[in-house]
């Protein structure tokens, strides 16, 4: 399956109690193109990165935080502005005091966005953060348009009241989430398969988070054999994790009908919230 062009940028976050000179950045591109990052902190509204760049015609854009072991409270504020030559857009957003792992698609784009689009996401901390260093990582990824496959077809995991698991925003980065959404039939991020006991997209595997437990937060990760990674299709639709004595279940927590609910493990009981349908 294609994949979109990923544009790395990592920054090092430190309080806003602390000096700002101790604010350091670095920046890594898959190939030659304009991108700018700017990082800098002050004491009235914290530590603020920016990933302000341009980006030909996309069918999607989106951007990932990641702060690696330790989650972070993050506030993630973006403008796209696209032209196509004859027409222009601008659309914004933004995704108050999210928890990362966290991946924030950039939608709607606007509809000039089959020309070209300056792109401009802002990742904040707390103004009243005060812990001494905190490290994370900003990505910003698109995929061309154009790129998506011709054939739509993809291999879904449907699962209560049919929605479908979902890599959110068709992230390949560690610690995506895995979340439910409505069934498109040919959303690539619902494209799953599953092999040898795991569930693999993007080239990664289904894991539960940290090898966590009862209610553990499922995610993608880089593929290991761990048993948080392997699972079991029982008769009765239940994907059963090898891991914590195998009486752990993929869940719908609380029977969610909600778009971007993220999937956990949980107690097996044979209840419709944990019924999976394999492609």
């Amino acid at each position: 399956m294609m994949r979109g062009i990923r544009r790395l940028v990592v920054c090092t976050a430190v309080s806003g109690l602390l000096a700002a000179g101790a604010v350091s950045a670095s920046l890594q591109m898959a190939y030659a193109g304009n991108f700018a990052a700017a990082c800098g902190g002050n004491g009235s509204n914290g530590y603020i990165c920016n990933l302000d760049t341009v980006v030909p015609a996309s069918s999607s854009i989106s951007v990932s935080v990641d702060s690696g072991s330790a989650s972070e409270q993050v506030s993630v504020n973006w403008t796209v502005a696209c032209t196509d030559g004859a027409n222009s857009g601008n659309e914004e957003g933004a995704t108050d005091n999210a928890a990362t792992p966290l991946n924030v698609p950039l939608t709607p784009l606007p509809s000039a966005a089959n020309g070209q689009c300056n792109v401009n996401v802002g990742i904040s901390l707390p103004a009243h953060d005060v812990t001494p260093k905190i490290d994370y990582t900003g990505t910003l990824t698109y995929t061309p348009a154009g790129s998506t496959p011709s054939s739509g077809a993809v291999h879904p995991v449907v699962g209560f009241d049919g929605k479908c698991l979902d890599d959110k925003g068709n992230s390949s980065a560690n610690r995506a989430a895995v979340v439910i959404w409505a069934c498109s039939g040919s959303d690539q991020a619902e494209n799953w398969k599953f092999s040898n006991g795991e569930f693999i997209h993007n080239n990664k595997c289904m894991n539960d988070q940290g090898n966590a437990g009862s209610g553990g937060h499922v995610i993608l990760y880089t593929c290991n054999g761990g048993s948080n990674e392997k699972w079991s299709e029982l008769a009765n639709g239940e994907l059963k994790l090898q891991a914590h004595g195998g009486k752990l279940c993929a869940d719908d927590p609380r029977s969610s009908t909600k778009n971007g609910t993220q999937v956990i493990v949980y107690a097996c009981h044979d209840t419709a919230n944990q019924q999976w349908k394999l492609p």
